[in-house]
């Protein structure tokens, strides 16, 4: 069977790959997420892991956040680093490294002072590192092997709800979720349809159930991946179906994770056999 989703060679991929970056940057923009828009923030968090504490004691964020222009300085060269890398399509290391080095610099210092440990923003800060190698044979590695990260994403997601805090099983959970995230836009908008819409789901808790329930199981058939790429240009669509309903009923914004989306198109010269390898 030949795959109906386009095949990409390494410019392809770079190409794509620092496109993506650049519409989650204009997006970022457009929230005020970048590190100028902060207004120099005073609190923040390091027990998200050893990561965050050594990262502030190199005194790396305050640098970051407490000086306007050196701020101004760091988007405009992620912008520039990123806009660079795609017009190359990742040809020259040293503009990759450093934008790959800067994207993980703003995943750190935006977690850290928004005191949140931003999922949607890890496959931006490690898809770039892919493009640092230069022999083909070392690259289709290195991009499997964020294949199997994004796919253990989901997996671990699937596992930590279903085996470890059994919300799986957990009735009033699809209905309570659309509660806790939706009540402000419903008191805002009474008469919109998706009210409406939250309204019968929520009054119909088995349905609510349902939904969260194939929800968590999407998540699970991401496994799939593991064991063969034959399921690929199937898997390939979880992800963005997954991250639309979490957005539309319980206002969750993962879109950018869908960078790693990527690593689900077949690679140029890479043949996907019967037996699924």
């Amino acid at each position: 069977m030949s795959w109906s989703l386009p095949i990409l060679n390494r410019d392809g991929a770079a190409r794509w790959t620092f496109g993506f970056a650049f519409f989650i940057l204009v997006y970022r923009l457009l929230t005020h997420s970048l590190v100028h828009q902060m207004q120099q923030p005073v609190l923040y968090e390091t027990d998200f892991d050893y990561t965050y504490w050594l990262y502030h004691f190199t005194g790396v964020p305050r640098l970051l956040a407490d000086n306007k222009v050196v701020a101004w300085i760091f988007d405009s060269s992620l912008l520039c680093l990123t806009l660079y890398c795609w017009t190359t399509a990742g040809r020259h290391r040293w503009a990759v490294l450093c934008c790959a080095i800067g994207w993980t610099l703003y995943g750190l210092t935006y977690n850290s002072y928004s005191h949140h440990h931003n999922v949607s923003i890890i496959g931006v800060m490690v898809l770039p590192y892919a493009f640092l190698v230069r022999k083909e044979r070392k690259f289709r590695l290195m991009w499997e092997g964020v294949r199997y990260f994004y796919l253990y994403i989901f997996a671990d997601a699937f596992v930590h709800k279903a085996l470890l805090t059994h919300s799986l099983f957990f009735l009033p959970n699809g209905a309570e979720f659309i509660k806790t995230n939706q009540a402000l836009f419903m008191v805002q908008h009474p008469d919109s349809l998706f009210t409406g819409l939250y309204a019968w789901v929520i009054t119909h808790p088995l349905v609510a159930y349902l939904g969260f329930l194939t929800m968590i199981l999407l998540q699970g058939c991401m496994s799939i991946g593991f064991f063969t790429k034959r399921c690929d240009r199937w898997l390939f669509w979880i992800p963005i179906l997954f991250h639309t309903v979490n957005i539309l009923f319980i206002d969750v914004f993962f879109y950018e994770l869908l960078i790693l989306n990527l690593t689900l198109l077949p690679l140029s010269g890479t043949r996907v056999s019967d037996d699924g390898k």
